[in-house]
Parts: structure tokens; C-alpha cells; sequence
């Protein structure tokens, strides 16, 4: 009989997909309204509906949102490698091609591009409902122990 390899990270976040985001267990997914459509291992995609409080003085979606969600996906993607360790951004990279709108549903992909014993390397963007490219960030992360 083969043996299963179980990840539990990936199973408790594959339990949040569908699920209404006031259920997640942090306050980001929470306060974005994020909509958890699809997780694997170092994968990850969701879907968000820009917010009015979100437009900066041009109407349009505030960089800093685009950033801090394309850092969620990167950090949920790490979560789901299951190493037994945390993660923290120690650089991030992001580039901004069109702009957002307020009610425009926007979706979310984050993927690990390296995986290593100190550092990962993650990418994410941003498209809309047309599959155009809104914003793009690329990131690397330190894996230091729990205690």
C-alpha cells in the first residue's frame, strides 16, 4: 500500500475555498474581502472587488492595495510548502502596467518560483475579469524557525 504524503497547510487552506472570507483565521483575507478560488502547493488564486475606499486621488486602485494583495498571495503560497517554519518578506518588487476601478473584480495569482533551506522566491499579479494584467511583484522570503 503507498503511503499518502499529507500536507496539513494545504488541507486547512483548501477548506477556505468557497468559504465567505469573514471565516478566515487572520485579519487581511478578512478586510479584502478575499475570495479563495484555488490553492495548491505554492499556488494560489482569489479574487477581490475593488472597494471605493481603495481609489487613490485619481479614482483609480491605490498601489499600495495592489501590493499588499499580491503580498498575501505570496505568503499564502508559502504556507502551503509546509515546511514547519515562518516567512517573512525581506524584499518585494512590484511593477503597475493598467489601473483598477472601483467595483472592477480583480483576480489574484501568487506562485513559488524557488523554494530553499533560507529563502523563497514568489511571484504574483494582478488581472481583471478580461485576463489584462494590472500589476506584477516578485518577492524573496526568509524561512526562520517557529521558537
Amino acid at each position: 500500500m503507498e503511503e499518502k504524503n499529507i500536507n496539513p497547510n494545504l488541507e486547512k487552506a483548501a477548506l477556505m475555498i468557497g468559504l465567505d472570507p469573514k471565516f478566515w483565521p487572520y485579519p487581511i483575507p478578512k478586510s479584502f474581502n478575499m475570495e479563495l478560488l484555488e490553492i495548491k502547493e505554492g499556488y494560489v488564486k482569489y479574487k477581490v472587488v475593488v472597494k471605493d475606499t481603495w481609489l487613490n486621488p485619481l479614482k483609480i486602485m491605490h498601489g499600495g492595495i495592489m501590493v499588499t494583495l499580491m503580498d498575501e498571495a505570496m505568503g499564502i503560497c508559502c504556507y502551503t510548502l509546509n515546511t514547519g517554519f515562518r516567512y517573512a518578506t525581506i524584499d518585494l518588487n512590484s511593477t503597475f502596467f493598467n489601473p483598477a476601478r472601483e467595483g472592477e473584480t480583480l483576480f489574484v495569482y501568487g506562485k513559488i518560483e524557488k523554494s530553499g533551506k533560507r529563502h523563497i522566491h514568489a511571484v504574483a499579479h494582478l488581472e481583471n475579469e478580461n485576463g489584462i494584467t494590472i500589476a506584477k511583484s516578485m518577492s524573496n522570503l526568509l524561512v526562520f524557525s517557529k521558537s
